[in-house]
Parts: structure tokens; C-alpha cells; sequence
């Protein structure tokens, strides 16, 4: 819908983190599952922002943040180009990384590898991309997990992987030509586990999402379940249903009945076991590394 649209594009062109409270962003935020009420405001993390970001060019196929309706993309430069950073864009431009099991990354010519509990920031002209695409990728929405990465219960299949920020300013469109570059059956997708975070799973358009392989024993009874999230998403479990068949037609029918949110942290937290599960709703047939 317009209103929609330009809330969300006037929200991240000014580089705003906070909306004032009206029945319009109330629906958004309900629907996206991000915002946080504080008094007569909305705040917005940089996640937040960016899965408002994802959720109109998924659904309306523009990008809110640099396309423009009145003057296209020359406007924005025009705009931007005698303007400072803001302070959290200050390394928005890196790519931030992270090598799981045996695998490396190629930066300048160097392989690379992180140890527990650190990443890398990378440069996007210094990444050897052509080696990036030799093996798997998985990109998670979150970039506070990045830092607990060897968390991640990844499928076996997956354990050797490359795991990517998918960003949130200048970095988040490096982040889609990588990922529209790396082969469909060695790309994968980390989102929460609910209607919202799997519908923006199936808005990348190609890969797996990554969900509990075990996602038949999670339900109302789970502690860290937030039903009310679940109900916060009607629009999206709608969409999600829609666009699936197979197992990830049960799983939205299976959050349905139980109310299902499952967000990210927590099931890395409780070291989750994995599962990756094709865009198109048919399981992965990868014979492992």
C-alpha cells in the first residue's frame, strides 16, 4: 500500500531511528514483528530498520532507502554527497564475517579463518568473491549473533560455511550482489522462526532458510515461545502460506496452530539443531562436506 511505503522510505532516507505512535506504524510494526514502544514514540534498531527495508522490496519490488519514485537514484546522490556519516555508519560499509568449521575466506590475496568468537571486517572490493562461491554461505539477519557464530547448530551438510552479517546500511547492498552471485544450493538464509522472519526467508527469491530440524517438538509449550509476536503477524502468515508447499507448508501451518515465534537468539542460545530447507519448499539434498 502507498502510506506503507512512504512511511518506511521517509523513515530510512532521513536516517531516522524513531517514527511518533500512529495507527499506521502500530500496523507496520505488528505486521514486521521490529519497533519498540517508548512513550508517544516507535524506536528502531539498525535490524529493525532493515527488516522494514527487506519487507518493501520484498512485497513491492522497490528498495525504500535508495530508490526514489520522484528522481531516481541521481536524486539521492545529489542529496548525499556533501553529507557526513552518521555515527552508525561510521564502518557500515565493511562486510562483517565469520568461517565455520574448515572453511576460509580469500581477503587480499590471504586466506583467512576467525576464531571462536571473533569476526572480520572486510572491505567488499578486497573479498575474493570467485572463492566465496566454491563453498557455502549462510547470511543471518541478526547482526548480534555474529559474535556467537560457532554457536550456530548448523545441518551437517552446512558445518564448513561461511556465515555473513546481512547488514544493515552501505553494507546491505554489497551483502545482495554477493548473495545474488553465490549459487542457489550453497546459499542459505537465518531468519526468526516465525511468520515474519520466514516470509522475508521466501522474499530473497532463492537458497534454503534455515529453520529447527526438530520443529515439530517447538510449540505453545516452549519457554521461550512469544505467542504474542506470533499474533502480531497475521498479514505474514498469510504470505507465507501462500508461497510454500511441502515441509515449510507444514511448518506455517504447524506456527499457526501453536502460535509459533521463535527468534533467533534464543535458539542459538539453546544450541537449536538446524535444518536447511529449499525456498521452494523441498528439502535439501546435499551429501555432506
Amino acid at each position: 500500500m502507498p502510506a506503507e511505503i512512504a512511511a518506511i522510505e521517509r523513515l530510512l532516507k532521513a536516517g531516522k531511528s524513531k517514527v511518533q505512535r500512529n495507527k499506521l506504524w502500530e500496523q507496520i510494526c505488528a505486521e514486521n514483528g521490529v519497533g519498540q514502544v517508548i512513550g508517544r514514540d516507535i524506536h528502531f534498531s539498525p535490524d529493525d530498520k532493515q527488516r522494514l527495508r527487506d519487507y518493501i522490496r520484498a512485497e513491492h519490488g522497490v528498495d525504500p532507502q535508495y530508490d526514489s519514485r520522484a528522481g531516481g537514484r541521481m536524486v539521492m546522490a545529489r542529496q548525499n554527497a556533501s553529507e557526513k556519516l552518521s555515527r552508525d555508519s561510521v564502518f557500515g560499509h565493511l562486510l562483517v564475517m565469520a568461517t565455520a568449521g574448515t572453511t576460509k575466506l580469500r581477503v587480499n590475496g590471504a586466506d583467512v579463518r576467525t576464531p571462536h568468537g571473533s569476526v572480520l571486517s572486510v572491505l567488499p572490493e578486497y573479498l575474493d568473491t570467485g572463492h566465496l562461491r566454491s563453498g557455502k554461505l549462510v547470511i543471518v539477519e541478526n547482526g548480534g549473533l555474529m559474535p556467537f557464530w560457532a554457536d550456530l547448530r548448523l545441518p551437517d551438510s552446512w558445518k564448513n560455511s561461511v556465515i555473513l552479517y546481512r547488514g544493515h546500511r552501505e553494507n546491505a547492498r554489497a551483502v545482495l550482489e554477493i548473495a545474488s552471485d553465490q549459487p542457489a544450493d550453497k546459499l542459505a538464509w537465518f531468519f526468526d522462526f516465525d511468520p515474519a522472519g520466514q516470509a522475508f526467508a521466501l522474499g530473497q527469491g532463492r537458497g534454503s532458510t534455515l529453520v529447527p530440524q526438530n520443529w515439530r517438538e517447538f510449540g505453545g509449550h516452549t519457554p521461550f515461545n512469544q505467542p504474542k509476536t506470533h499474533r502480531n503477524q497475521v498479514s505474514a502468515l498469510k504470505r507465507f502460506k501462500a508461497r510454500v508447499n511441502g515441509e515449510l507448508l507444514a511448518i506455517a501451518e504447524h506456527m499457526a496452530s501453536e502460535e509459533l515465534a521463535l527468534m533467533q537468539e534464543h535458539m542459538v542460545l539453546r544450541h537449536v539443531q538446524l535444518e536447511a530447507i529449499a525456498i521452494d519448499g523441498r528439502a535439501m539434498a546435499i551429501a555432506p562436506d
